[in-house]
């Protein structure tokens, strides 16, 4: 299964998921993992939804993102909380994928 939802830790969490009535819930890495393990799938993995290279615009999205957007955000997170998981996803969204 493929799961595309809200990134509850990414910095614009609240305006995500509470700028669509419909996004009832948000969850992170773990929680979406704890969720699906508990429910009997044996394999869970996240990653971020970040911009893909297809055009000359998506490209430099795609390098703002990779080489300036996400290291600032990491720098952030460094300073607030003294620490940042290297996998980290900042992005709005997140995409997961479970195996039974």
């Amino acid at each position: 299964m493929i799961i595309h939802t809200p990134n509850a830790e990414g910095p614009f969490a609240g305006s995500i998921r509470y700028g669509d009535f419909t996004h009832e819930l948000a969850f992170t890495r773990q929680s979406i993992s704890q969720l699906f393990l508990s429910s009997g799938f044996s394999e869970v993995k996240s990653y971020e939804d970040k911009p893909i290279p297809h055009g000359l615009k998506s490209l430099v999205r795609y390098i703002l993102w990779e080489y300036l957007v996400r290291n600032i955000y990491r720098f952030l997170v460094i300073v607030e909380t003294g620490g940042c998981d290297k996998d980290a996803i900042f992005s709005q969204n997140f995409l997961t994928v479970v195996r039974k």
